[in-house]
């Protein structure tokens, strides 16, 4: 274990790979103590005499036994790890050590007992080995079923430790839950222990009931400890130890049941306030991905939509990562503005099922050389049926950037568990650009065979991975591409596998830790917790670059400046970072007024390789920095140093920032677009769209909109808001208005594309009134 990353050191996969072989080693542990104490007792006179009969139950006699081996073991390996840290780096050891106190410690400690149980219950080593084996199995079996039919992605196990869910999730606290869940255990433990002290006898053989209650200490423990237990055991989903749908539905009571949904929702939430669009994009992703595989499930699928990542990883065990496990026919989804962006994948998830083993849905075999999961598989088919765009890139210009970087996982690495070992962006787009590639030119029917078999190329396609393969790297070298395309996504390429960071929980820890205390003001807290995560991930920069803000958002514009002023000499530092690092001097420039040094920084960062969003939005930087009277109302609007940007407030001052801009002579079409866009994001259409048809139609004598890039991110929002409006004829004038931009890259035509398949189905089935 020692030579892995985060699993050789003291941790939460080190302790989680512990945590089930300590408790078989604890099974043998307390049968020997059994035999050592039953050698003991064979030494005494027999029959029994009055001081045999005196010395009881020598439970302490069993426990010590059984402790002092158990103790010596988790000791040699917990001494190992922890001089492993020497070449495996541990940026929380105290934590660590935490997590292998409850999961080895605590896990071995059971099997102790289930191997005293057993050793006492049972004279011959195996018998005894087979009944301590029980409560494992027992334990093991009831969680599998539980992963199987309710929807959790965790779980909490007694003998087999704590999974916190999926490795995307960075963050892994020692939670109150978990430290909960181990009290609840030993509870149980004491209960069996005490139960072990009133039933049998100095010889260890069973007494009677009179002699039993002669213990009235004992007795009364019995009945505390069980009761207790029984709490904790009887109500898993109150204590957050399990969840099933009936619990999740009580924290998302509301409920929209459609022809090929049940979705649930929390009231109170923006979902609540959008359900009648919430419910149209659902159909119209099931419609879309049934006409691409001309088929479709013939079952209901429950759609779970959180109002939060904290509630979802809360409830579910994944926070910022959406699933949808085939076999459960259910998709879990954090809310986000319309349309879903992760959505069709996570459905197209659900429809994989019908393509895959009859178990769970994926693709997976077992055969004599067991069973085979290809991951690749399973993830790129969801990627290819619900591409993602990246402004003018689609999915397989993304992908032959990856190659262009150097940085693509060769296929044969990825197809099958080796999928978790790679960065996640470098292998979801690898093989999701490969499905696709396979679907366009091959057919969904010969992939839903390579699906099926797990990855059977020859019998699918009658050739080898490796050609096919060389035919798919051909295609991408046909590909045209931009350096600024490369550079817009180097960083985002560049971020390394959680495997190849020892300090990704402890980072992703101390990023929760500064957003709690930014939600609380406590700043002093806020900041530290960011000096040390640049501490803990110096070859991060972007860790600097959120201690930047935080620094400016607290007042320290100075500090801020010495942060940003650090980054200067750094090597390798991508064009994301720079463009950052370049907006965020500008920032502090217009904040002090001086408008030269903005725009310079602007200007500077619109050279980058940055996204179309951002671009936007340094264009718009870049004209208030240009115009001394626009200057301060754009920097009210955007408020770049606000502590808390997402406060109903903020909202209402933005807007009025935009419609002061909308007001000011010359600036009615840049006024337009940011009013609409505040607009549409409280899901306000009608009014959003008088204020984006001014931005694209400002009037005589009005200048439009100055970039291409701004007319169509104000198309795109008319589009959304005449949607929103049911006026389908002004949607498609807007949508064709579109399509003639002569600057349109694939990603763009794919994303008209789909709006185009929109707009048709919403007339279908949301109908003008």
């Amino acid at each position: 274990m020692s030579a892995i990353p985060l699993v050789g050191t003291l941790g939460y996969e080190g302790s989680l790979v512990l945590t089930a072989p300590f408790s078989m080693l604890g099974l043998g542990v307390g049968i020997d103590a059994v035999g050592a104490v039953r050698a003991e007792l064979a030494l005494w006179a027999s029959p029994p005499g009055p001081e045999r009969a005196a010395a009881g139950f020598p439970l302490t006699d069993l426990l010590s036994a059984g402790l002092r081996e158990l103790g010596l073991l988790l000791g040699i390996s917990a001494g190992i790890l922890a001089v492993a840290q020497l070449w495996q780096p541990n940026c929380d050891p105290w934590t660590g050590l935490g997590f292998f106190v409850a999961g080895p410690g605590v896990s071995g400690l059971l099997g102790v007992v289930c191997g005293l149980v057993g050793g006492l219950l049972a004279t011959r080593p195996r018998r005894a080995l087979l009944l301590a084996w029980i409560p494992l199995l027992l334990c093991l079996g009831l969680g599998l079923a539980r992963l199987y039919v309710d929807p959790v992605v965790y779980a909490l196990d007694p003998f087999f430790g704590y999974i916190a869910g999926p490795i995307y999730d960075e963050a892994v606290p020692l939670s109150a839950r978990y430290l909960w869940f181990r009290a609840y255990n030993l509870l149980a433990a004491a209960a069996v222990l005490l139960g072990l002290r009133l039933w049998l006898g100095p010889d260890l053989k069973a007494r009677s009931f009179t002699a039993a209650v002669r213990a009235p200490y004992s007795l009364v423990g019995l009945l505390l400890c069980l009761g207790l237990a029984l709490q904790f055991g009887l109500r898993p989903t109150h204590f957050g130890f399990h969840s099933t749908a009936a619990s999740l539905a009580d924290h998302l009571p509301g409920t929209r049941e459609t022809e090929h949904f049940i979705i649930h929702y929390a009231p109170t939430s923006n979902t609540a306030r959008d359900i009648e669009l919430v419910v149209a994009e659902h159909e119209f992703a099931y419609d879309r991905l049934a006409r691409q595989l001309g088929q479709s499930p013939g079952w209901k699928i429950h759609s779970f939509v959180f109002p939060s990542p904290e509630s979802k990883k809360a409830l579910l065990g994944a926070g910022n990562t959406e699933v949808a496990p085939p076999w459960r026919g259910h998709i879990y989804l954090n809310e986000q503005p319309f349309p879903h962006r992760v959505m069709h994948h996570e459905l197209a998830h659900a429809f994989s099922y019908m393509y895959g083993d009859p178990v769970f849905g994926a693709s997976a075999t077992l055969d004599m050389d067991g069973p085979h999961f290809n991951l690749a598989l399973i993830e790129g088919f969801a990627t290819a049926l619900a591409p993602r765009p990246d402004g003018a890139l689609d999915l397989h210009d993304q992908a032959a950037i990856l190659e262009r970087l150097g940085l693509r996982p060769a296929l044969s690495d990825i197809m099958g568990l080796g999928f978790w070992g790679k960065a996640s962006r470098r292998a979801y787009t690898a093989a999701g650009s490969f499905c696709l590639w396979l679907l366009e030119t091959r057919g969904v029917p010969a992939f839903t065979v390579l699906y099926r078999s797990a990855g059977d190329f020859e019998r699918a396609y009658a050739t080898s991975l490796v050609d096919l393969e060389q035919q798919w790297l051909a295609s991408l070298a046909t590909r045209t591409l931009r350096d600024k395309d490369l550079e817009s996504l180097r960083q985002r390429f560049k971020q390394r596998a959680i495997f190849q960071r020892p300090c990704a929980h402890r980072a992703a820890d101390l990023i929760a830790e500064s957003v709690l205390a930014a939600a609380r003001g406590d700043i002093p807290r806020r900041l530290d917790a960011l000096k040390n995560l640049c501490a803990v991930e110096p070859e991060q920069p972007e860790h600097r670059l959120v201690l930047a803000l935080a620094e400016a958002q607290s007042g320290l514009l100075a500090e801020a400046e010495a942060t940003l002023a650090s980054l200067d000499g750094l090597q390798d530092l991508t064009d994301t970072v720079l463009a950052i690092q370049d907006e965020r001097r500008g920032d502090l420039a217009l904040a002090r007024n001086d408008l030269p040094a903005a725009r310079t920084a602007y200007e500077r960062a619109l050279t980058r390789g940055v996204s179309e969003a951002q671009e936007r939005q340094l264009q718009i930087k870049r004209l208030g920095a240009t115009i001394p009277q626009l200057a301060p109302l754009l920097l009210a609007y955007f408020d770049p140093f606000e502590p808390h940007p997402e406060h109903p407030q903020e909202a209402v001052l933005r807007l009025h920032a935009a419609l002061q801009i909308a007001a000011l002579p010359g600036h009615a079409a840049i006024g337009g677009y940011l009013a609409g866009r505040q607009l549409l994001n409280v899901h306000h259409g009608a009014a959003a769209r008088a204020h984006l048809e001014k931005a694209l139609s400002p009037g005589t004598g009005e200048p439009a909109l100055p970039t291409p890039e701004l007319l169509r991110g104000a198309g795109l929002m008319l589009l959304e808001a005449t949607l929103r409006a049911r006026d389908y004829p002004r949607a498609r004038a807007v949508l064709a208005d579109l399509q003639r931009d002569p600057t349109l890259g694939p990603g763009h035509r794919q994303e008209l594309a789909q709006w185009s398949d929109r707009v048709d189905f919403f007339e279908r089935t949301r109908p003008a009134d």
